[in-house]
């Protein structure tokens, strides 16, 4: 320790005595992120009623007067699971706020007023175990209270923290106007404070927990030293005798170049300090009030000044900065340091800390229209949270089940992204719809299509006359019996058909039975059963959903070649995260049309690209619920019953939806053809000719018995 000549205090002197240090890593986290919500298109309105759809929440509370909205913890985290749920709540956040809303980059200040809009609180809480360890090593032997002893620590904190609140302005500060202002810039506006503010920080005495709740001006220093203690007591004086809970830096300037709107290296710099602040000597009591007051005219001298000129605390920050680099080398917090280099070379170059970034990017145009522009970046950037989160690898009824437990505001977590597992209230799903109540059995017998047909048809109910292939060798016999029919070939388990309208010839069906036949799993040959195919997605028990499947297809404008067509529909599927492929089977159906890609298809014309609609062939769905006679959705939910489905879907065909189903001609009217217990979601909430619709709401809902 001699080597970095660090002064330490007692209770830096245990620190390093005892090996606490490790114990900083289990420092705990709440973020609360405000933004102001703005119009994606500038001079629009914003889409207010986006914002009202959201349900009030522990995690997400808005003002639609302000078009106000935050997001906010609602817990305590570790610094890494802090970044993963503050990306993916903003994530969320931003998927029900709409495409015509975005979150204003950037810190308001009010026109003429104090009033900020938009920002970033942080709370950090200390390991309860380091200031047990501490107590129990040298001050229980001193006969000092255990609460007392803790509310010291707090307070040597948030003295320091105040002290040294000019170098957070200094990194952070990104308000360089009020709104519409054209005076000129400054680095933080939200940090100027007018002097009856200041003089009235003035009077709050640090010295202690007790002097410092006396003086009601002490909640005038959240504006003026940026800090504060504070507990979930109602009654902040209990504090005295129960303690306090936290430190909490009131307002931070929104960091508009932050995915987040606050960097990961502020959170280590903050982690820094309150270990730097704990370790070393802090302000003595009869300096308190001076040191503090001249510490807080720094810190408006560096809010006021213009971010490119020569910075007031250049070389102070420096000092402050290198002495902390030092102090987390020498008591093993070594993963801070990359974080600190970062505050380093800001402080060496002034001209790139956010405020002049921002005026640099600004380049005589209005400050808003490159807000504005920073602003849709980030709000079309969903795509960005997403690599940057645990949400890249979470499946897509997963992420659509999650934003609609935030619109909902149920609480929701990630458990697991590889596995597939989200937690919705106290439920575990699985895919976005199977809960821990469902039956592994069930789902073995679901996933094999021979054998669900097999109960299905033992119950009753119609299926399609089917072959079994197992083996090679029994291609051409299998050939023999349908030679002639129209069939379809799948796998018994994975997913995918391919449907012959047309006969096909005995070496083409050997060639696609081929495809389908693995060693885990025997290919199904079955015969074309006249219908239209139709999924119904059952949620708790009830068909919540039946679409139709319209196999992929395109409809003509008259202008469009079929290629520009195919491109046209491949970028709209691409936004809802569906496939529109065009490969060998397309090229042959267009073959068998007469058609070529270059070919202007008439207006109003649709010509299929294939002739099945199985999972992932770029078929239509067209949402038929609320137009199907009952019989069939009572029919779905019995054969789900028997199948013990209660959240999954089943595809069948159906001959006419409005005709109702007689139980002694069913055989033409209702059959079933497969069961999932993982179905697509976004197939039943992005439908033809409607909204979207809410689906996952549904599941939701059923997974905590919301109505």
């Amino acid at each position: 320790m001699n080597k970095y000549m660090l002064e330490l205090d007692e209770i830096g002197k245990q620190i390093v005595k005892n090996n606490f240090s490790a114990a900083f890593n289990a420092v705990k986290w709440q973020v609360k992120r405000t933004w102001r919500v703005a119009p994606t298109v500038s001079g629009r309105a914003v889409d207010t009623k986006k914002i009202k759809d959201i349900q009030l929440s522990k995690c997400c509370k808005y003002k639609i007067a302000e078009n106000i909205i935050s997001l906010q913890n609602d817990g305590w985290y570790s610094k890494e699971s802090l970044q993963k749920r503050m990306l993916l709540d903003q994530y969320l956040l931003q998927e029900n706020l709409g495409a015509n809303n975005i979150l204003w980059p950037m810190s308001v200040v009010e026109s003429g007023t104090e009033k900020v809009l938009g920002g970033v609180k942080v709370r950090l809480q200390l390991p309860e175990e380091l200031l047990l360890e501490l107590y129990k090593s040298k001050f229980e032997q001193l006969k000092i209270d255990y609460i007392g002893f803790r509310n010291q620590v707090y307070m040597k904190i948030l003295q320091q923290f105040a002290n040294y609140r000019w170098l957070l302005t200094y990194l952070t500060g990104a308000t360089p106007f009020g709104e519409g202002a054209n005076a000129s810039p400054v680095r933080s506006q939200s940090e100027c404070c007018s002097i009856p503010v200041l003089k009235a920080a003035d009077q709050v005495d640090y010295r202690s927990l007790q002097s410092y709740l006396q003086n009601s001006q002490y909640r005038q220093t959240r504006k003026t030293d940026g800090v504060t203690v504070a507990s979930s007591f109602e009654n902040e004086v209990e504090m005295l005798q129960k303690g306090i809970h936290y430190l909490e830096i009131p307002h931070l300037d929104l960091d508009p170049f932050a995915i987040t709107g606050i960097r990961p290296e502020i959170l280590d710099l903050l982690e820094a300090l309150a270990a730097f602040f704990i370790a070393t000597p802090g302000i003595r009591n009869e300096e308190m009030a001076a040191t503090l007051q001249k510490n807080r005219q720094l810190n408006q001298q560096i809010a006021h000044e213009n971010p490119f000129s020569a910075t007031e605390c250049q070389l102070q920050a420096q000092k402050t900065l290198n002495k902390l680099q030092r102090f987390v080398q020498a008591v093993g917090l070594g993963e801070l340091e990359q974080s600190l280099d970062k505050a380093i070379a800001l402080s060496k170059a002034p001209t790139e800390t956010p405020s002049a970034k921002l005026l640099r990017g600004h380049a005589g145009r209005p400050m808003t229209t490159s807000a504005q522009q920073l602003a849709v970046r980030n709000g079309t950037s969903n795509e960005s949270l997403l690599d940057h989160s645990e949400l890249r690898i979470l499946d897509d009824n997963s992420r659509l089940v999650l934003c609609a437990a935030f619109k909902l505001g149920v609480s929701y977590s990630v458990v697991s992204s590889q596995d597939k597992l989200i937690k919705v209230g106290n439920t575990m799903l699985e895919c976005g719809i199977q809960t821990e109540d469902s039956s592994a059995v069930m789902q073995k017998v679901w996933s094999n299509r021979q054998l669900s047909k097999k109960i299905a048809a033992a119950a009753g109910y119609t299926v399609p006359t089917q072959w079994n292939v197992s083996q090679k060798s029994e291609i051409a016999k299998v050939y023999q019996e349908v030679k002639g029919a129209a069939i379809a070939i799948k796998n018994n388990r994975t997913s995918g058909t391919h449907v012959f309208r047309v006969p096909p010839t005995q070496k083409l069906f050997a060639q696609t039975v081929k495809q389908y036949l693995t060693l885990a799993a025997p290919c199904l040959v079955e015969q074309v059963v006249t219908g239209a195919p139709y999924t119904a997605l059952l949620v708790g028990g009830k068909v919540v959903s039946l679409v139709e499947r319209i196999p992929q297809n395109i409809v003509g404008n008259g202008r469009s070649t079929i290629k520009q067509l195919i491109q046209n529909k491949e970028n709209e599927r691409k936004k809802l995260g569906r496939c529109f492929d065009f490969g060998e089977i397309q090229k042959k159906s267009l073959a068998e049309q007469g058609r070529t890609l270059t070919d202007v298809l008439p207006r109003g014309v649709q010509l299929y690209l294939r002739y099945d609609a199985s999972t992932k062939t770029g078929a239509d769905y067209l949402e038929v619920r609320a137009e199907t006679d009952v019989s069939y959705l009572q029919r779905l939910e019995e054969l789900a019953g028997l199948l013990k489905m209660s959240s999954g879907s089943l595809d069948v065909l159906i001959s006419n939806i409005y005709q109702p189903l007689a139980s002694d001609a069913e055989k033409g009217q209702f059959v079933f053809l497969n069961a999932h217990a993982f179905p697509q979601l976004s197939k039943h909430q992005h439908t033809l000719l409607k909204e979207t619709q809410a689906i996952a709401e549904s599941i939701v809902k059923n997974a905590v018995s919301l109505k």
